[in-house]
């Protein structure tokens, strides 16, 4: 029988998708319950070819996704971001700065990698800032008392190089596992993947932690 730290929590999300901000307190539960077996992972959502402008369209579908995704989860989505940042056609979506962020933040320390990736998605989602931005990081890494050696490390182009090589082996994964979307929660134990639907349990971590630690005795 595998033992507790025989298993890792592999979490695949976006910093520039809604579904994966409702699902910030799973992933804040699994972290809690399993510091060390929680891996965040970025998915790429807007990358190379699918970066995009925001425009009217854009607008009107994120408007009705983000309506049932705070329905689900409980998420805030704040004046700043629905009537401004979402109308702000100048903005371009691009995931690998906040990803590459996140990804190298991981390799010192998985705690403030989440801190990041949820100070960041609050940014966005929340206060309508915009989190491509490297000044608009660099100002989130600073309340999060990462010095500035530190930050010029997570910002250097070595580390988006790191990133986007990393999301390009997530995607592999996600197609190896059939892993469909972010978030995506995948346990793996030895050579083996399982795939927790995530979607069942928005709004309801504990129950995310019960049915993992059920999972994971047995």
């Amino acid at each position: 029988m595998s033992t507790a730290t025989e298993f890792t929590l592999h979490w695949i999300i976006d910093p520039l998708c809604g579904w994966s901000y409702g699902a910030l307190p799973l992933l804040q539960a699994t972290a809690d319950a399993w510091p060390a077996q929680n891996q965040l992972h970025a998915g790429g959502l807007f990358m190379g070819y699918s970066r995009r402008r925001i425009d009217a369209d854009w607008h009107l579908h994120v408007r009705d996704h983000d309506a049932r995704i705070a329905q689900l989860t409980g998420a805030t989505f704040g004046d700043q971001y629905r009537e401004q940042l979402c109308r702000d056609q100048s903005v371009v979506l691009d995931s690998l700065p906040a990803s590459a962020v996140m990804l190298e933040l991981q390799h010192f320390s998985a705690s403030d990698a989440l801190a990041f990736l949820s100070a960041a998605q609050h940014a966005w989602y929340v206060e309508g800032k915009d989190i491509t931005q490297t000044a608009v990081l660099e100002d989130i890494a600073a309340n999060l008392a990462i010095s500035n050696d530190m930050w010029q490390q997570l910002s250097s182009k070595a580390a988006s190089e790191s990133a986007a090589k990393a999301i390009e082996q997530t995607r592999q994964l996600m197609a190896q596992t059939g892993a469909q979307g972010f978030p995506s929660l995948l346990v793996q134990r030895g050579e083996q993947f399982i795939n927790v639907p995530v979607n069942r349990f928005y709004g309801e971590p504990a129950a995310l932690v019960n049915q993992l630690k059920q999972a994971l005795s047995a």
